[in-house]
Order: C-alpha cells, then structure tokens, then sequence
C-alpha cells in the first residue's frame, strides 16, 4: 500500500484575522456586556426577606464546604466543619429552619425567567444569521493541538471539504468557540464572583420545581436544609495537598522533609565507620 501524502497547511490571509476574527471577537464581547447590562436594568427590584436570605446563605456555605473543602482543607478542618453543619444535636442544618414570611403570588413574577430567556436567544440567533450570511465559508483560524475527525463537523460548519484537516475552523463555529470561550473574561470585566456563580448554580439545581423549593410557590428551607445534609454526610474527604512534596520535589526531597519533620537524624553509612575505627588504631 502506498503512504499517504502529508496534508500540506493553508496559507491565512492575514485580512481575514483584521477583518473577520478580531471583529468577531470584538462584537460578541460588546453583544455579551449588552445583554448582560439589559439583564440589570430589567431585573425588577423586589424587597428581600432576611430569614430567606440568611437560610440560602447557610446552604450555600455547606455547599462549598461539601465540594472544595474536601479537596482543599485537611481531613481536620474539614470534619470540624462537617459536624458545625451535619451534628444531630447542634449542627446548623439539623435544626429546623424557621419559616420565612409569606409573599403574596405575583404573576408577573414568571415574566423574568422569560425575559432573561429572550435576551439570551434573539441576540444569538440574530449572530449566527449575520455570521452565516456574510462570513460564510471562510477559513479563519487554526487551533494549536491536534484534534480527531469526531471534531471536524462541530469546527468546518459551513465549510464543505472532506479533504480539510481538523484543525482548522470555519467561521460558525469560531461564532461558537467565542460564545463559550468568553464566559471567564466576561466574568473579569464584570466584576462577577465566579464561586458566587456557581453556588446560586447549584442552589438552583437544589431548590428547583423537582423538590418543591422554587416556583411561585417560594422558597422552602425544611427540605433543601434535609437535601443538603445528606450529601454533606455522604461527602468523602480527598486532600488534593496529601503528597505535595512527593509531587512537586521527587521521593529524595519528601523523605528528607519527612525525616526533619519527624526529628530523625540521617543514617551514616557503615563503611565510614570502619574506616574512622581502623585510622584510630593506627
């Protein structure tokens, strides 16, 4: 069997990354900051109970603790903390939450996730309808690792070539690298806590219509404070620090470190000793 010729790389225009990516960069990081600051001014600004917000407050603590704690703290600290939240007698999710005031059902109040949801879908598929019009079939970029021919559709969309190496990206999907390649920069220049982000992500997911927490309804603390002790309890303690000199520094270092911590002395080699003994005879 003959060998295959190697595929010889594209030549990029150079105007195609003046006039094509870097507009593209620009336009969604000024799409995104639009929607976002069209997200705040539509926000309707309704009063806050304290109870409730004390009680998210307390879930989401024992949320983190549960998920980076531990990794991140040593198996001490993390029990010390896992019994503040989970002790039958005094721990905090054990107790029973009081019950937060009332709100009366707004009906307007389903209009926000609605709103939220159309903010986040026209602008997108207004993109790709521009995207697909004007910068259809272009060649723009190509990504510095290898990739497998499972990825070839999902980055030549729009660029029929059977031929193309995987590599390269057509202009459609450089439009959906972006949309999701942005989410740390926007995070950045937004000023947003990412660890608050995904916190209100997982109490979402914890008191969503599934537990009877969210909706109309209002918040329920009684089960989520139930749902989140139980997976608090059923955490294991994993410390990602456990052999960090072993890692870091190579077995030679982390035994000597380890022997210093421990007060050991390091052993003489016995061929010394014969030889200090037999000059001291002479």
């Amino acid at each position: 069997m003959a060998a295959t010729a190697p595929q010889t790389p594209l030549l990029l225009d150079p105007s195609i990354r003046d006039w094509v990516v870097l507009p593209m960069v620009a336009i969604m990081v000024l799409m995104n900051l639009m929607r976002h600051y069209a997200q705040q001014a539509m926000k309707d600004s309704k009063p806050i109970d304290a109870t409730e917000m004390q009680q998210k407050q307390l879930l989401s603590r024992a949320a983190r603790i549960r998920t980076r704690g531990s990794r991140l703290l040593p198996s001490e600290s993390f029990n010390a903390r896992k019994a503040y939240f989970v002790d039958k007698d005094k721990g905090l999710l054990a107790k029973k939450p009081k019950k937060a005031t009332k709100k009366p059902m707004d009906p307007m109040a389903m209009m926000d996730g609605m709103k939220g949801n159309m903010l986040y879908m026209v602008p997108n598929m207004l993109m790709m309808t521009v995207i697909s019009f004007f910068f259809s079939g272009f060649v723009l970029v190509k990504v510095p690792f290898p990739v497998t021919q499972r990825f070839k559709q999902m980055l030549q969309r729009g660029v029929d070539l059977a031929t193309l190496d995987t590599s390269y990206v057509s202009s459609l999907s450089w439009y959906f690298l972006l949309m999701f390649g942005l989410r740390g920069f926007l995070r950045v220049v937004l000023g947003e806590d990412p660890d608050a982000m995904d916190a209100n992500r997982e109490m979402q997911m914890q008191m969503g219509m599934g537990m009877g927490g969210g909706g109309p309804q209002g918040f329920d603390a009684a089960p989520a404070y139930k749902h989140e002790r139980e997976e608090l309890q059923m955490a294991q303690h994993s410390w990602v620090l456990e052999d960090a000199e072993l890692q870091l520094c190579g077995a030679a270092v982390a035994a000597r470190v380890q022997n210093a911590a421990l007060g050991a002395r390091p052993v003489k080699k016995a061929g010394a000793r014969v030889k200090k003994v037999r000059r001291v005879k002479k």
